[in-house]
Parts: C-alpha cells; structure tokens; sequence
C-alpha cells in the first residue's frame, strides 16, 4: 500500500541531505536572472550554460536586494546560496526539525524562515525567484492548484520560476500528492517563457527503497505582461 505524502518522513530526508552541494536547479535559477539585477554568487559560482535575457524568523532586507522564495528548504543549502547570490530570501517549511539550523542561518543572511505546511499557503510576498526542488508533488492534488496560483500571483514579472514536479508514471502516483502529465505540465506553463523543461524516467533509489522516478524540472520566466499560467 502507498503512503500518504503527509506520512512521509521529512525530518529523515532533511538529516540525510548533510553536507550536499547546492542542487543545479537553485544554480540555474540564479544564472536565469542574473543579466537583470544585481544577484551575483558571492561564495559559490552559478551555471553558465543558462538561457539568459506562522513562525517566522526574519532579518530585514538589504538595499535593493531582490527578493527569492523557496518552497520546501529544509535545512537551507539553497536559501543559503540564495541568500549570497544577492536576494532576500522567504523560505518555507514544514519540518520542525529545521527550525535551529534556519534561525541561525537567519541571524547572519536576510532570511524569513516559515514553518507551514505548502498546502495551506494561500499568499505569498511579491518575488522575483520562485524556488521549490522536489517538494511540489508532496502538496495533495487538491491544494496544488491554490499554491500555485499564490506562486503565480507572488512572481513580478521577469522574475524566474523554477521547479521539479513528478509525473504520473512514477511509483509514488497514487499517494495524496501531485503526479502530472506532460500535457498538464504544459499547460501551467502556457503563459511563461519555457527556458529549459526536461522530463525523465529512471529506475533509482529513496529513502524508503527502490523507486521508479518520472520527473519534469522546470526552468521558467515570468513574461514582462501576462501571468504565470
């Protein structure tokens, strides 16, 4: 039998990513965006190969800092990277585990940490990047479409969207969680400026075992008038 999504185990999976590097999309999505502001890598250096053109702990934004959200971040490695690319960064969380690590973390880099579950956000802050690497799917299918509408409505025009979503060939379809087709992945992105999505299929392993992955990574623009989807 599949489990819930709200049955996972999110403490484990934040313990074990320890000592990972930033994850390629979170380096994408900067590279995206940097010909149009001023977020330059200050520790760690970005992709090249890029298409170009509720408990909250906070710091207060810096200057004209651009401002990022990342859905899902864990322990912080990309609201870190973010953070000294030059963006004020909103990050979100369910797993309470997290919460020392991104208080501090908070102390030293403009960083407004939430822990909430990603179903029941309904707004978010205007941004210029949207960030969520493979927390997405987790949001139950009913209240995918509500965030991502506060996703669609928080990113400025220009700014940057990028995603993993899962498909619904994936072993892990069935669960209370969001597994999309082609079609429909297509479909939220009608209105934006498509830079780079890639599907895949891999036999592979997780936490819980073997699992058979069905991926899309999306790396997206919002268009200058029009809206996300």
């Amino acid at each position: 039998m599949k489990a819930s999504s709200s049955d996972r185990n999110f403490t484990q999976y934040n313990a074990a990513q320890e000592g990972r590097d930033v994850r390629p999309l979170a380096r994408a999505a900067v590279a995206a965006a940097r010909p149009t502001g001023d977020a330059t890598p200050k520790s760690v250096p970005g992709p090249t190969d890029v298409p170009r053109p509720t408990g909250a702990r906070s710091t207060d934004a810096v200057g004209a800092r651009r401002v990022a959200i990342e859905l899902g971040c864990g322990r912080g490695i990309e609201t870190r990277y973010l953070a000294e690319s030059g963006y004020t960064v909103h990050a979100y969380d369910m797993d309470l585990s997290v919460v020392p690590e991104m208080d501090a973390l908070a102390a030293d880099l403009p960083v407004k940490h939430t822990t909430v579950d990603l179903a029941e956000i309904t707004v978010l802050p205007s941004a210029d990047l949207i960030l969520a690497c493979a927390t997405l799917p987790f949001v139950p299918r009913a209240s995918f479409n509500r965030l991502w509408q506060a996703m669609r409505d928080a990113l400025r025009p220009g700014g940057i969207l990028a995603v993993d979503l899962f498909g619904d060939r994936d072993d892990w379809a069935g669960i209370d969680g969001t597994f999309l087709a082609r079609a429909d992945v297509e479909t939220l992105l009608e209105d934006v400026e498509a830079l780079s999505l890639q599907e895949g299929e891999r036999d592979g392993a997780s936490l819980q075992g073997p699992k058979h992955w069905h991926t899309y990574q999306v790396l997206a623009r919002k268009r200058e008038h029009g809206s996300l989807a």
